[in-house]
């Protein structure tokens, strides 16, 4: 059986999507902060698991072991999803803000 990693219901017709989206991505939408978009590059996800252990409501693991956005990341601060986000190796997971301008990692 092949898993599937829940799919966030949430509308993000509100935000912007971001130029430089990743060709294979799982996402979150948050409906208020600053951070409104989080993306997880599935390409470049080497499987830490770093992200999961800083902000475990807001990253889990497929079983590929590319980590996701499940339902319920939205219980997650602002601060501690930041620091999920700059817990990864390799900056696969990037932040986006309403706007679709990149927050995290910084260009």
């Amino acid at each position: 059986m092949e898993y599937d990693p829940p799919i966030n219901n949430d509308s993000d017709e509100d935000i912007a999507m971001p130029d430089d989206m990743p060709d294979e991505y799982y996402q979150g939408i948050r409906k208020e902060g600053r951070i409104r978009r989080i993306v997880v590059d599935k390409q470049a996800c080497i499987g830490a698991m770093s992200c999961t252990v800083v902000a475990p409501l807001a990253f889990q693991m497929d079983e590929e072991d590319i980590a996701y956005v499940p339902e319920g990341h939205d219980a997650t601060d602002e601060e501690t999803l930041l620091l999920g986000a700059q817990s990864c190796p390799v900056l696969a997971i990037h932040l986006y803000d309403k706007d679709g301008n990149k927050v995290f990692p910084e260009e």
